[in-house]
């Protein structure tokens, strides 16, 4: 007879992963208030999700494009002018073995956009969306974790370390500032862009709080009040700090903490002088924390009897294990050249990386991708405002021979430091710094023994009565014993081993019935 104790995985099980390639597009009509198009300068986008819900074989996605171009007026001063607007999207995409149970993670991004005239006033907007889709199961995976039992029964233990959040919380976080500008600066007439982006500087635990340092960074592409509607770009940090309450968090654990601009409103206000001078942004940042601890379980990983047959049930469960949360940067420093046009000033700048490839080496972490550069400037030949594009190859290489046992790892980059200048007069220099953020991983398959019962007794009528064993290579005292239905102290005794003695490939075991 025996007894058994018995624990459970939490486990976040990956059912199924696909990356799809979605087309959406959508007419733009061009409000009366605003000029005919002469010539679309600049067209972007962001991708917000609605709602994600899981199906059979299938995850459904809601989703919107808020897009905005930017064009230059058929006027006679050709005014640079700006539209916006939103086309709604819904894609299921298949996953074979997802239920309605199930929850799935959404990473969407733009891999194109762009937009075409129609005629003076309409506007074809085409963009390619790449929706990153993984599908997780969260389930309970019971296992036997202990045994009180005589010898008849004997069991192999494994003990498995692994990370796992213990804590996660987000939080909104509403901004509200200002970009007041210059007395000696003209009026502002209309916002063209604005541009909000955040990043992390510090986070601690203290007194069970997770401290948040950062900086927002905001910035607006408009048209001054001027007789020649000149363009200009402004720019302005804010650093931020937030609190957020986690009980029985200690500085020992390991911490991940990401921020996202989730909506961003900017407005045209008067000064003291009555003068349209103040950008008012009011900012909706989301802010997630994960908190994770190392998790130590003992497993029964094998048994068997002396004097019965055993039947196991077991399942493989998959453990998803965070090593470390790692970030390097690596200077970049490319140029292009441009066609058909000279540059006299460069107004606006932008660029997204995009990875096309990742591979891990026993030691480093490479990956392979191409830096898509946007420029407005205004164009030498003509006086008018003008833009470029261009896509850069790029390879960016993380050290990780500090750390072993990697299997995978979660690969992130983005743009600090960048900037774009005239070289001549038909040459941009792009510089910046490649910012890659890791989540270096450990992911195992573990053999779990889910319960364990006894059956008919053993028959040993034919065995022999001894038996002179020649050890295998990666043959071990456990092996042995298993296959011969004895137990491991019994074959120590018989053999003169000790508890730690390995066997030697080649070397001979003694092997009689156990009685």
């Amino acid at each position: 007879m025996f007894e058994k104790s018995n624990d459970a995985f939490i486990v976040n099980e990956l059912i199924g992963e696909s990356i799809t390639d979605l087309i959406v597009e959508g007419d733009i009509y061009i409000p009366e208030n605003l000029h005919s198009v002469e010539k679309i300068i600049y067209t972007s986008g962001k991708v917000e999700i609605n709602n994600v819900s899981t199906l059979s074989d299938k995850v459904a996605v809601y989703g919107q494009l808020n897009y905005n171009i930017i064009y230059r007026g058929n006027d006679e001063d050709s005014t640079t002018q700006a539209a916006k607007g939103k086309i709604d999207f819904m894609e299921e995409i298949p996953l074979r073995g997802v239920t309605e149970r199930m929850s799935a993670n959404i990473t969407p991004s733009i891999d194109y956009i762009d937009s075409k005239i129609l005629s003076d006033r309409k506007a074809l907007v085409k963009a390619v969306i790449n929706i990153d889709t993984k599908a997780i199961d969260k389930h309970s995976v019971e296992y036997i974790s202990e045994f009180d039992s005589d010898e008849s029964l004997q069991t192999k233990t494994n003990n498995i370390v692994y990370t796992d959040i213990v804590s996660k919380q987000e939080a909104q976080m509403p901004i509200s500032e200002n970009i007041i500008l210059d007395p000696n600066m003209n009026e502002i007439l209309n916002i063209l862009k604005v541009d909000a982006n955040c990043k992390i500087s510090e986070v601690d635990i203290m007194n069970e709080r997770v401290l948040i340092e950062g900086s927002c960074k905001l910035g607006v592409l408009y048209t001054e009040d001027n007789s020649f509607a000149t363009l200009n770009y402004i720019t302005k940090d804010f650093p931020f700090t937030h609190y957020m309450e986690f009980k029985n968090a200690d500085d020992s654990m390991m911490k991940n903490v990401n921020v996202n601009i989730s909506n961003v409103d900017c407005v045209i206000s008067r000064d003291d002088n009555d003068e349209r001078k103040i950008f008012s942004f009011d900012i909706e940042m989301l802010l997630t924390a994960e908190l994770y601890n190392t998790v130590s379980k003992n497993i029964i990983s094998d048994a068997y009897s002396t004097t019965n047959e055993v039947q196991i049930e077991s399942s493989n469960i998959s453990l998803s294990s965070i090593i470390d949360f790692k970030e390097s940067k690596e200077s970049f420093e490319k140029t292009f050249d441009i066609e058909n046009a000279t540059i006299k000033d460069i107004y606006y700048y932008d660029a997204t990386p995009k990875i096309s490839e990742k591979n891990i080496y026993e030691d480093r972490v490479v990956a392979d991708g191409f830096i898509d550069v946007n420029v407005i400037f205004l164009n030498g030949d003509n006086n008018k405002v003008d833009s470029v594009s261009s896509s850069i190859p790029f390879t960016s290489t993380v050290d990780l021979s500090d750390y072993d046992n990697i299997s995978d790892a979660d690969v992130k980059i983005s743009l600090d430091e960048l900037g774009a200048y005239r070289k001549g007069l038909n040459t941009i220099l792009i510089e910046a710094k490649i910012v890659n953020e890791l989540s270096i991983k450990d992911d195992k398959e573990v053999y779990v023994i889910n319960n364990i019962s006894l059956g008919e007794k053993l028959n040993n009528k034919n065995t022999a009565s001894i038996v002179f064993r020649v050890v295998q290579p990666n043959e071990n005292i456990w092996d042995i014993a298993k296959n011969y239905n004895v137990s491991m102290d019994y074959l120590r005794k018989l053999n003169n081993l000790d508890m730690n003695d390995a066997l030697e490939p080649g070397s001979k075991i003694i092997i009689t019935k156990q009685v």
